[in-house]
């Protein structure tokens, strides 16, 4: 019985957890050059494409990567 209830406290925060974590839908914009930044870009989950020697972030990223990269 306590492993059930392990268990289920477990997934219980994994979803919320899950739940919590943001989600970016804009349109990809410029951020940077080369891969300058991408490490911090990825510490902090924010999505970005690299795309001829060019680093692309989506829009509604923007105010995250300035606060976390900048």
């Amino acid at each position: 019985m306590k492993l059930y209830i392990i268990s289920m406290v477990t997934v219980l925060c994994l979803l919320i957890l899950g739940g919590c974590q943001k989600t970016y839908q804009g349109e990809y914009v410029q951020w940077g050059e080369g891969n300058t930044g991408t490490e911090k870009l990825e510490e902090n989950s924010i999505p970005y494409k690299i795309e001829e020697d060019q680093v692309y972030i989506p829009e509604d990223a923007l105010d995250d990567a300035v606060s976390c990269c900048s």
